[in-house]
């Protein structure tokens, strides 16, 4: 095949590509039914489904709003440690549920059928064990563990159980998360090979200094029950509401932000195991008493042939798409709701590596070629404009949680299982250490084993 028909057969598929991406994503708005208008269609009925809810902090509160909006879903119980929290609950939610200081009450009542767990991360695993134990279906929040070696305990209780156990990553249920993939998986971008990803912060509420309510006491705030499992601390509210400042409860920047680009990138390019991880960072302007670094950078790559760039700090919120892939045809840009993608094939000029021939070896290598005066070709490809996609969905989060509900019903499979939150989180943790250490740590997919 010669120079100029490659070209040209590149050319063609490339155009083809835009037109039926161009094509699909019209067709997609147009006639897409959004899960809500089918789930309150005239005349349908839904099986009710009860919920308790363990934890009702910032995230408990969202997840239990967005349960509320859907037909079929009660809510019946919410615990936490707080009491102002389960004062807003009752505030929140109509019928207004009963309450509780004590996870255990959620797991021993016959007439709830599942639970959403949205505490800290060290309490994940025992609470989702007992819950599964107690016969009830599970949604945990991301990331799914607090350390990687939680994983199989993860998978082993949720396949033993029967129940579905949905991980609670939004990113995988955004509206245009379907359509980023087929962009992917029909070979529009081509090869990809490097995805970058960044969560950008600049505020003390986004780098986890929430606000301490002026009513926290050691009367209102059961503390020892926070701590739980971890190891035991004298009274302090600083823990209790900025947990995720610290090591004993979260897993920083790499399991609470980049999860999701995480989550979305395993999603959208079709795979779930890193192959290895190089990351640092540090504490480099919120030093007040936190342990977690305020800025991080990884590299990940993965066996299919990719790399994944993820970046995050607290100390800038320029905007941008939270994801970027860069393939050898196109690079799309993808912010979960709204994705554009541009038509990029290679292309080629050849002015720069024949600088140095002769003018008459010129000539005929560009009557040869059939290049322009510039020395390009004559038949390189075609400008074309961004080709935008936008959805119309519902809110990702309450989308996600009706995608378990809707699984419990039909006894289906949940959208984002143990296994794929399972790999999500690993590579958090694989961040994490390789920040601690200084060197980069290799996932060995035959032992399941992280090395450092």
């Amino acid at each position: 095949m010669s120079v100029r028909d490659s070209i040209n057969r590149r050319q063609f598929l490339g155009k083809a590509s835009l037109l039926g991406a161009a094509g699909a994503a019209a067709a997609a708005a147009g006639v897409r039914e959004t899960s809500a208008q089918i789930n309150n269609a005239a005349g349908r009925s839904v099986e009710p489904v009860r919920l308790g809810f363990i934890g009702v902090g910032i995230r408990g509160t969202l997840l239990m709003e967005a349960a509320a909006g859907i037909a079929g879903a009660e809510i019946k119980m919410a615990a936490d440690c707080y009491t102002g929290h389960l004062d807003s609950a009752r505030e929140k939610i109509s019928p207004a549920p009963e309450v509780t200081g004590r996870y255990e009450d959620v797991l021993s009542r016959p007439d709830i059928d599942a639970v959403v767990i949205a505490t800290p991360d060290h309490w994940h695993l025992k609470m989702t064990e007992e819950a599964l134990a107690a016969g009830k279906h599970v949604y945990v929040e991301k990331p799914m563990t607090h350390r990687w070696e939680e994983g199989a305990a993860f998978v082993a209780a949720a396949e033993k159980s029967g129940k579905v156990v949905q991980v609670g990553s939004q990113y995988m249920s955004m509206g245009c998360a379907r359509k980023a993939t087929e962009l992917v998986a029909g070979g529009r971008l081509g090869q990809v090979t490097l995805v970058e990803g960044r969560f950008h912060r600049n505020s003390a509420t986004g780098a986890w200094y929430y606000p301490i309510p002026p009513d926290a006491s050691p009367e209102t705030v059961d503390f020892q029950r926070f701590l739980g499992p971890a190891p035991p601390r004298e009274f302090d509210l600083r823990r209790f509401f900025q947990w995720r400042l610290f090591w004993d409860y979260s897993g920083g920047l790499p399991t609470d932000l980049f999860v999701h680009l995480v989550t979305a990138t395993h999603q959208l390019m079709g795979v779930q195991e890193p192959e290895s991880v190089f990351a640092f960072g540090g504490i480099y302007s919120w030093k007040n008493y936190r342990e977690v670094p305020d800025q991080m950078t990884a590299m990940v790559t993965y066996p299919e042939g990719f790399v994944l760039k993820l970046t995050s700090t607290s100390e800038n919120a320029h905007g941008g798409p939270p994801l970027t892939f860069y393939g050898t045809e196109g690079t799309m840009e993808y912010r979960g709701d709204s994705l554009k993608y541009f038509y990029e094939p290679r292309t080629e000029s050849f002015g720069y590596s024949t600088h140095s021939w002769p003018k008459a070896t010129v000539a005929r290598f560009r009557e040869v070629m059939d290049l322009t005066e510039s020395l390009t070709p004559l038949d390189g490809p075609a400008s074309a404009e961004p080709v935008e996609y936008t959805s119309n969905d519902e809110d990702a989060t309450r989308a996600h949680v009706r995608s378990w509900i809707d699984a419990i019903r039909t006894g289906g499979e949940p959208i984002e299982d143990v296994r794929f939150g399972n790999h999500a989180a690993l590579v958090g943790h694989m961040c994490n250490l390789s920040f601690q250490s200084g060197t980069p740590v290799r996932w060995n997919r035959t032992t399941r084993q992280v090395e450092v």
